[in-house]
């Protein structure tokens, strides 16, 4: 079920055990991301899928970072937490609203986790510009990663993880060989369909701990 837009923000799912706002890459929200909010419904959980772009979308890379050049952190963070208060009404008693988000999403969802108070945070492949900011976060992390991504993973590895530790954060990472970035989208150059399918499956498992306590609050 796909409520209307309101706000920039497409919600899916009348309720859920969990709530995800879902963070779409830097061409846009189109038809991958609301594939994803729409897998995310099926497994029992409320998605918002928000659109930073205000209805535009690119075609080609060059639009693409146009459009996102044009974003502000506070723009963003603002959106998304607009969207998280939209969702905290639409999980069941005691569940909790986190962010999802790939590549530039993915860097959004983790910088949102890290300055809100969101539950959880899953980030594919996306990177925030100060590591340390992790101390902000409240809940727990898991970071998907390819080893071949040759800008995200040094990072990861070199900063974001060293910078876990100094905080004593919970952030899991899942590093998936011989795939480069973006290999979650279909049609995408470097889309890896089993990986794909892989790294959903990890995520699923992710979101089921988190739903049942297992990945504690860092509260």
């Amino acid at each position: 079920m796909v409520d209307p837009t309101d706000g920039g923000v497409e919600r899916f799912g009348p309720h859920g055990a969990l709530g995800v706002v879902l963070v779409h890459e830097v061409f846009g929200r189109d038809d991958y991301v609301r594939s994803v909010a729409a897998a995310l419904e099926r497994a029992g959980y409320a998605a918002a899928a928000v659109d930073l772009y205000d209805g535009r979308y690119a075609r080609t890379l060059d639009e693409a970072f146009a459009l996102r050049g044009a974003l502000t952190d506070d723009h963003v963070l603002a959106r998304l937490d607009d969207a998280r208060r939209t969702l905290a009404g639409r999980v069941a008693p005691g569940g909790r609203v986190g962010t999802l988000g790939f590549g530039m999403g993915g860097g959004y969802a983790l910088l949102a986790a890290c300055r809100s108070p969101f539950g959880f945070c899953v980030d594919y492949y996306g990177r925030i510009e100060r590591a340390d900011e992790v101390a902000g976060l409240t809940g727990p992390v898991l970071v998907i990663l390819g080893g071949e991504d040759e800008r995200i993973t040094p990072w990861a590895f070199g900063e974001l993880l060293p910078a876990a530790v100094r905080a004593q954060r919970h952030v899991a990472v899942e590093l998936y060989p011989h795939v480069r970035s973006a290999f979650h989208r279909p049609g995408w150059e470097g889309h890896h369909a089993g990986t794909a399918e892989a790294a959903w499956r990890r995520t699923l498992a992710f979101l089921g701990d988190v739903r049942e306590g297992r990945e504690a609050s860092l509260k």
